[in-house]
């Protein structure tokens, strides 16, 4: 029933499909325009830089970006990113050769792809977090969370399918057209200003960063989250050898392991969305992360496929607790002001997370699978570490600026000034 009345909110039905096609279009970009490089400009070594300047100088714009968007409309900015993003993939997919030019072309176009993307990262967060009743939240969450998953399972088959028909240089084309519909259905979903606008700037970014940093519970959930993305790219880099050589599988259980995980991890994030009540994300997140390290510390002791399978279970059933708790607490801690800005940071911080486990995990590769999988189940342990640690926030608790402990696992009781179940000015004449 939850679910039911989070997509009968219009706004957020709408921003929920845009931020689903954008993000299945993003997991297909990286996959066609690499086999698009390396098959049709045989030049595989400009593909990796490709998808690093389409991904990294986004993240590090993010408290920039955050900062931004408060007090703007931002449905309108997340069709601005989805457009650009559109423009770009397009270009790309005409204008790429493998000669120098279009090489820099390439590199150029992607980099331009990845400028704006703490807009369409953060226009559906925001809007939960800020505008839709708090009943409502989890079963949000938990939308977001499915939303990621079927992107990172079902991303990679699609771009498959595309290449297939289209061949690489027009299914990178098609995710052009992908990311046009995502920005029209953005469009579309009307004007959502949730909070007052601040000062945009260095500053104001600097202020975001530190706000997360001197914050006892939003800072151990971006360890706690940083270091569970680490334990998943390392695990991506070291899993097909280890499905060769540590279990002696044939090469297609690698994507079968991680459709496996992939499945559960859509099922446990829509059971932990239904369920979730304010005050039970800490719990949530102590149940992903060792359930993540169970699953990993698994890996080490039997060679049977069955196991390893068994093993991707408890990894996928990890995801929903991980992911739902995460985007709850953190709800319930936004700022009164800057919340907008806190989101794209977190969220910046958190993703960081995947691209530095898969260079660790390339990194020790020389060291053998002991290493990579002991490296992985390391972080893993670690942030179910910072978990248990994370200061308690009781229900109906909240953050505001003086009122956060300054260390331990206490309880929080704190109160607001502001009811977050209430809509903020969420159809504002404020400028875009």
């Amino acid at each position: 029933m939850s679910y039911r009345k989070v997509l009968a909110d219009r706004i957020c039905a709408q921003l929920a499909l845009s931020t689903a096609v954008g993000r299945f279009a993003q997991v297909m970009f990286d996959v066609t325009v690499v086999i698009f490089v390396v098959q049709d400009l045989h030049r595989p070594a400009a593909a990796g830089l490709a998808v690093l300047l389409a991904t990294l100088p986004g993240l590090l714009l993010s408290p920039l970006s955050g900062g931004f968007l408060q007090g703007r409309n931002v449905t309108a900015w997340m069709a601005v990113d989805y457009l650009i993003k559109a423009a770009a993939t397009l270009g790309i997919a005409f204008g790429a050769s493998a000669g120098a030019g279009g090489i820099w072309t390439l590199w150029g176009l992607a980099l331009l792809s990845s400028l704006t993307s703490a807009f369409g990262n953060v226009a559906f967060r925001s809007y939960v977090a800020l505008s839709l009743p708090a009943p409502l939240r989890g079963a949000a969450n938990g939308l977001d969370s499915t939303v990621s998953g079927l992107a990172a399972m079902a991303g990679p088959a699609l771009a498959g399918i595309a290449v297939t028909v289209f061949g690489g240089r027009h299914s990178v084309a098609v995710v052009g057209v992908a990311f046009l519909a995502a920005a029209l259905v953005a469009a579309a979903s009307g004007r959502t200003t949730p909070e007052a606008g601040g000062e945009v700037g260095l500053r104001s970014a600097v202020e975001a960063v530190r706000g997360i940093l001197v914050h006892p519970v939003l800072r151990g959930l971006t360890g706690v989250y940083f270091l569970y993305q680490v334990a998943v790219g390392v695990l991506v880099v070291s899993l097909p050898l280890l499905v060769s050589a540590g279990f002696g599988a044939a090469p297609s259980w690698t994507g079968t392991s991680w459709s496996i995980a992939g499945a559960l991890g859509i099922v446990s994030s829509l059971a932990a969305g239904h369920r979730i009540t304010d005050g039970a994300e800490r719990r949530y997140l102590v149940l992903g992360a060792a359930l993540t390290a169970l699953g990993l510390a698994g890996l080490f002791l039997h060679p049977a496929v069955a196991w390893l399978a068994a093993m991707f279970v408890l990894l996928g059933v990890a995801v929903g607790p991980m992911d739902v708790g995460l985007l709850g607490l953190r709800q319930r801690l936004l700022p009164d002001t800057g919340a907008t800005a806190t989101l794209a940071v977190s969220a910046s911080l958190n993703m960081a997370g995947y691209p530095a486990g898969a260079m660790v995990g390339g990194l020790t590769a020389g060291l053998g699978l002991g290493a990579q999988t002991g490296v992985a189940l390391g972080c893993a342990l670690l942030s179910l570490g910072l978990c248990t640690r994370l200061p308690m926030v009781s229900a109906g608790s909240g953050s505001e600026s003086g009122s956060v402990p300054t260390d331990g696992p206490t309880d929080v009781p704190i109160d607001r000034t502001a009811d977050r179940t209430a809509p903020r000015a969420a159809e504002s004449s404020a400028a875009p």
